[in-house]
């Protein structure tokens, strides 16, 4: 389930196998752009990554091949996609490359591995092992005094989240120009270091694995709606995900300027998948 917070959707999610004997699901939590306006084909610079990563992912999540070999030729298609579309595109020296999160698990025989670029959670629980968090919160430092600082701007009545990422935009390029790097975080982009950055876990044999972008974990690290087993119980019921979506909107919707919870912007793009054993 994937649901937007405004006019463009910038995750996505998608998964091989039916319902019932689903073999590989994943999910993307596009970056949004800092560079005051789009200039890729689409809805969003963001989008359009999301959406070549998504066609990509649907041939290649469903080969017999390991995930490290995946994340290799998915990069290698982006890349391929870039030089494909930028000999048409006028981008300034500071343009800002679209990115975005990816989580991924695959089931080898009966048991699963999943990889993660982003921070986008992974939360996995099995009888014999108890509840397993593989979970980067995004309250990092810098998002924390993000949040404080839009937090003045909104006492003072500015209200406006394209106002507040032009003024931030020295600050948010600073952060982004850490992201592959030693002393920084992962993220899926067009570019071959990304492969060197990602994440592997052998998840073992779970009986229940949600896949969650953080505007859907916002539900426990911001509202403290659940607690990261309860977010994994209320996802499981049925029907389960969009009733958590529900109740996150809710919150959402009644604290329009961020009062009661200190954020930057007032919702995000919210996506989750719940797979469970049989």
């Amino acid at each position: 389930m994937t649901q937007a917070s405004g006019p463009v959707n910038e995750d996505g999610l998608g998964h091989i196998g039916k319902p019932d004997n689903i073999s590989c699901a994943w999910i993307f939590d596009g970056v949004t752009g800092i560079n005051g306006r789009n200039y890729l084909p689409g809805t969003s610079d963001a989008a359009w990554l999301v959406g070549k990563a998504q066609g990509h992912l649907e041939t290649l999540a469903s080969e017999d091949m390991a995930l490290e070999d995946i994340i290799s030729k998915l990069v290698f298609a982006l890349m391929a996609d870039w030089r494909d579309v930028r000999p048409g595109l006028d981008l300034p020296g500071n343009y800002d490359p679209p990115a975005a999160c990816l989580t991924l698990a695959k089931r080898y025989g009966q048991r699963w591995k999943a990889v993660r670029l982003g921070d986008s959670c992974l939360l996995a629980r099995s009888a014999m092992t108890g509840p397993i968090t593989l979970a980067a919160s995004p309250n990092n430092n810098f998002d924390h005094w993000l949040n404080g600082e839009a937090a003045k701007r909104r006492d003072a009545g500015q209200l406006d989240v394209k106002k507040l990422l032009a003024e931030f935009q020295p600050q948010l390029a600073a952060a982004r120009s850490l992201r592959n790097t030693s002393g920084g975080y992962s993220i899926l982009e067009a570019h071959p270091v990304a492969i060197q950055f990602a994440e592997y876990i052998d998840l073992g044999l779970p009986e229940e694995l949600l896949l969650c972008t953080d505007g859907y974990y916002r539900a426990v690290d911001y509202y403290s709606l659940f607690t990261d087993e309860g977010l994994v119980d209320a996802s499981a019921e049925t029907g389960g995900v969009d009733r958590v979506l529900c109740d996150l909107r809710a919150v959402e919707a009644s604290d329009p300027d961020c009062q009661k919870y200190t954020r930057f912007k007032p919702a995000d793009d919210a996506t989750a998948v719940m797979l469970i054993g049989g």
